[in-house]
């Protein structure tokens, strides 16, 4: 008689104890940018009610992000940067919030290799990738605080003043997670002991670097 061998799959606390230390922090640093990302997209619609198209809510938004591999055919299944630009572009009719934070999160998940776990003998992520998806979130907030449409308009309102009080919450979320990758990238360097190429780049750079796309 021959029995069928069923997977077993192993609970967290087991699978906590073939992890490094390292991997444990690259998991972390993922979890709080797709939270981060989460927060960016909810925050965007509120300040850009219009984009939100009238078939979809701000949760299925959301849901959209946190899918292995984004579903991008809605904007013709773009690069992550070239998608990150469209919703800047003068002549695009679809959802600029989310081809705006929906491309932040495509070069986020390249630069993690489309991977939310590692284990103790998985490759963890480049640190030069993690180093350039933090210098691409600087060029986006660039971009998100200063394109302005033919009537000078930004085309996705953020920061600004609200009831004459400032609100900079949107640089200072886009902030967190470009000090949350540096940190991650310089910890990956040393422990890979390779030096990172820092770029040197102008305040007001609009080119995105490659992290594995």
């Amino acid at each position: 008689m021959v029995g069928c061998a069923l997977p077993i799959k192993a609970p967290p606390e087991v699978k906590d104890l073939v992890k490094s230390d390292t991997a444990f922090f690259v998991e972390a640093v993922r979890s709080e940018l797709d939270q981060n990302l989460s927060h960016l997209l909810v925050k965007l619609y509120r300040r850009n009610p219009i984009q939100l198209p009238a078939t979809l809510s701000i949760e299925a938004r959301v849901e959209q992000l946190r899918v292995p591999k984004l579903d991008l055919k809605e904007f013709g299944g773009p690069k992550p940067d070239d998608l990150v630009r469209m919703a800047f572009h003068e002549n695009f009719t679809g959802d600029r919030a989310y081809a705006f934070v929906a491309g932040l999160q495509s070069m986020v998940n390249h630069a993690f290799d489309h991977r939310r776990e590692y284990l103790l003998l998985d490759d963890l992520p480049s640190a030069q990738f993690v180093y350039n998806s933090a210098r691409n979130i600087e060029t986006a907030a660039y971009l998100l605080r200063t394109q302005r449409n033919s009537s000078k308009e930004p085309y996705l309102f953020a920061d600004g003043f609200q009831d004459d009080v400032l609100n900079a919450s949107y640089s200072q979320l886009m902030g967190e997670m470009i000090g949350l990758q540096d940190a991650l990238s310089k910890a990956l360097a040393k422990k890979d002991q390779r030096a990172l190429n820092a770029v040197a780049r102008g305040a007001a750079s609009f080119v995105f670097l490659p992290v594995g796309f």
